[in-house]
């Protein structure tokens, strides 16, 4: 008879020493691990508990002016028929969880969101009174304005804007977004640190425009007497009108890109005066033909 020899059963490996590097990483790992467990949760949470509510408010004008402030939120301005001493404003907050707190006090139109994460904004229209000019100016969010007659001034530090038909001059100085614009006629000016400036249907005399980045690009429907375009980057794109009679004094330094301007009729005497200060990017200056 054979006996089989009995096996030892495997030992276990032996626990690994606790060194001060290891500490230190479990001192400063586990907590970050459990704040993101939390914040996952917690987002997931919210994305699920989303509701909304309307909201109606009038804004007082200020000398025959729309003054207005808001902290963030997505804004239509649009033109109304009927003269008022108001503008109406109507929208939707839409929220995760915990409901905001809107208030319009004054001129100042205020979301007051409780939670770091979630949803939480205001999307909202603006009625201005007929003959009404508009100042208004945004934390946030996207901005669009349409067959305002009068002067429109906007700042917003982030978002989109988007402008069309506006009757007197434009001032607006954007933190960022993409600006798109057509149909304006008075005096223009654009200060942008960055995303693209495209305007179509421009017939405006006087344009200045600042940007810090991003392409530009402008299309004229009729000569404007005076341009000036200061970029720090991005290609800038002009199109003027075809004319047999204008002509443009040019005035043109780049740091980098390609350069032209052939067909545009040049004349350094002439009233019509463009100026454009590439920091880099190409730019063209051409005629519509």
């Amino acid at each position: 008879m054979t006996t089989t020899p009995a096996t030892r059963p495997p030992r276990a490996p032996a626990a690994l020493p606790m060194t001060p590097g290891r500490w230190i990483t479990l001192i400063i790992g586990v907590p970050i691990a459990l704040a993101l467990i939390a914040f996952t949760a917690f987002s997931l949470v919210s994305g699920i508990g989303r509701a909304s509510y309307p909201v109606n408010a009038t804004i007082p004008l200020q000398s025959g002016q729309l003054v207005a402030s808001t902290n963030g939120a997505d804004i239509t301005l649009h033109q109304d028929q009927a003269r008022s001493s108001t503008a109406r404003l109507t929208g939707t907050v839409q929220y995760s969880l915990v409901r905001p707190k809107f208030t319009v006090i004054g001129t100042d139109i205020s979301l007051d969101c409780h939670i770091p994460t979630g949803n939480c904004g205001l999307d909202a229209t603006l009625g201005v009174p007929a003959d009404t000019a508009v100042d208004l100016n945004s934390g946030g969010g996207n901005i669009a304005a349409s067959g305002i007659q009068r002067d429109v001034t906007m700042d917003t530090a982030g978002g989109d804007v988007t402008l069309s038909g506006v009757g007197g001059n434009t001032d607006l100085s954007t933190g960022g977004g993409n600006v798109n614009a057509s149909d304006l006629g008075g005096i223009t000016t654009f200060t942008t640190s960055g995303g693209d400036v495209t305007v179509n249907d421009l017939f405006s005399p006087h344009v200045t425009l600042e940007t810090g980045g991003g392409n530009v690009t402008l299309t004229f429907t009729r000569a404007p007497a005076s341009l000036d375009i200061t970029s720090s980057g991005g290609d800038i794109t002009v199109v003027l009108p075809h004319s047999t009679t204008t002509q443009y004094a040019i005035s043109s330094r780049t740091g980098g890109g390609d350069y032209s301007a052939s067909s545009v009729p040049v004349n350094q005497a002439s009233a019509n005066k463009i100026t454009v200060d590439s920091g880099g990017g190409n730019v063209s200056l051409t005629e519509a033909s």
